[in-house]
């Protein structure tokens, strides 16, 4: 199934995957500028923004790993992003039997699918800028590439 390359509006709400979210962090980076975009939208409070707790684990890595950033620095963006109160949510026995169904069903690590599975259980957007996720996760009608929002 190929994706729509219109650009389609913002949803209410959506997760959003850490490789949306860390764009909020790296400049140069593809579909930066939709990432900023859902961003400002939430921010104006026009889009709610859910992601799991995962999320901060993933974040803090890239970041920590990032060689142009100090230490101070990396915590320094963890800070901000916490200082949005986007909707963190954590993750339950439940969600996590979910996302190792979907892991075995679309081929993907449970990593990812905890995003799916938390947007599967509110039933809002699953938003992915991960290139190879989306083509795995084509034929899920909730899942959007960032790409949708540009």
């Amino acid at each position: 199934m190929e994706r729509q390359t219109l650009t389609t509006r913002l949803p209410e709400s959506a997760v959003l995957d850490s490789s949306v979210v860390l764009k909020w962090f790296r400049k140069d980076e593809i579909w930066r500028d939709s990432a900023l975009q859902m961003r400002q939208t939430y921010l104006d409070g026009d889009m709610l923004i859910y992601v799991p707790d995962l999320l901060i684990y993933e974040i803090a890595n890239v970041l920590c790993y990032k060689p142009d950033l100090t230490d101070q620095r990396a915590q320094e963006a963890l800070d901000s992003l916490y200082d949005l109160h986007i909707k963190i949510i954590e993750i339950s026995q439940g969600m996590i039997k979910g996302a190792i169904r979907l892991a075995y069903c679309y081929g993907i690590t449970v990593y990812d699918a905890a995003f799916l599975a938390l947007a599967e259980s509110l039933k809002i957007p699953f938003v992915t800028a991960d290139e190879k996720l989306s083509e795995k996760l084509a034929d899920v009608p909730y899942v959007q590439h960032i790409s949708l929002f540009a």
